[in-house]
């Protein structure tokens, strides 16, 4: 364990984090020409036979085949309240030819995504901070904040009564939460499927864009959603948060000239908001109370939506 965590630093830093994947053998990396001969893409075949891999998923594998791609990944947890609130918006507006400037929070990087053995082998919880900030030195103040965030987040998840939650360090540990919170192997998952690799300073408010197509991805009002969190490799927290809902809106820019023109988007509604604080910022901007209404908000280009098998929404997504 001495040996090997000094090793995987100098793959995850020094080495350009997402750029490394390969099977680990006595110290040794190997290269992976193509995703049929990677562990994990493999062992999404074994377990969840003729389930279309979401683009996420298949964005962090290529990623580590392309020299230089991987980083650190990071995102702001930081917000004033106006920002906060312009996150979300009505469900009612998802809707075709609703216009809207999407909050789309950033993702700057693709983190590495570590082989099940590798992730295992490295700490990961508040109890060992130190020794995890010790085998990414060096680490400036501000990823040692966010190394905490996200171990607190993941020891201690802040969930409403009823709703489970977890966190995923592989590929492997991703499938089987996201099983264990719906109580099957029998899901499907989602991704936003082109957003972009945002320059640092993009703006997540993204400009004027009109939704020309939306299409609901499940009938059931219990999906699972997982977020990637800011840290030097991919970490998911998924959750339940049910009753919910979630679809892929397609945005197309009003005037041509935003960039990028068309994007297709997660976005989740959560349609049960009575258990939620008085204090949200998106109630005080509108003077509502919790339960009011439906509250929906876009996701990350990494994270994914997992619905049970033969639950999903219209096949034909509704368009202009």
């Amino acid at each position: 364990m001495d040996l090997l965590l000094p090793l995987i630093s100098l793959l995850l830093v020094a080495g350009g984090g997402g750029r490394w994947l390969g099977s680990f053998v006595d110290g040794a990396t190997t290269a992976v020409p193509n995703l049929e001969e990677v562990p994990s893409a493999a062992y999404w075949e074994t377990v969840l036979p003729g389930i279309p891999m979401p683009p996420a998923i298949i964005n962090l594998l290529l990623a580590q085949q392309n020299e230089g791609e991987g980083s650190h990944h990071a995102h702001s947890h930081k917000h004033g309240n106006k920002k906060q609130a312009g996150v979300f918006f009505f469900h009612d507006m998802l809707r075709l030819g609703s216009v809207i400037i999407p909050t789309i929070p950033l993702t700057t990087s693709l983190p590495a995504l570590l082989p099940h053995n590798i992730a295992k082998s490295i700490p990961f919880s508040t109890e060992r901070l130190s020794d995890i900030i010790a085998i990414f030195a060096p680490a400036s103040l501000a990823m040692a904040r966010e190394i905490r965030w996200t171990l607190d987040t993941c020891d201690h998840p802040r969930t409403l009564p009823g709703q489970k939650a977890g966190c995923a360090t592989s590929l492997e540990s991703l499938t089987e939460l996201a099983s264990s919170l719906h109580g099957t192997h029998n899901v499907h998952a989602f991704s936003a499927a082109n957003l972009p690799i945002d320059a640092a300073g993009t703006p997540a408010l993204r400009g004027m864009y009109n939704m020309t197509a939306v299409r609901k991805l499940s009938d059931s009002q219990e999906i699972v959603t997982c977020h990637d969190l800011t840290y030097p490799y991919t970490v998911y927290y998924c959750h339940t948060a049910n009753p919910t809902a979630a679809y892929t809106v397609t945005l197309e820019s009003v005037d041509g000239a935003t960039v990028p023109q068309v994007m297709e988007a997660l976005a989740v509604c959560h349609l049960d908001t009575s258990r939620w604080s008085p204090k949200n910022p998106f109630f005080e901007m509108h003077n509502l109370k919790p339960g009011d209404v439906a509250v929906c908000h876009f996701l990350t280009k990494l994270s994914i939506i997992w619905v049970r098998g033969g639950e999903q929404g219209d096949t034909h997504a509704a368009t202009r």
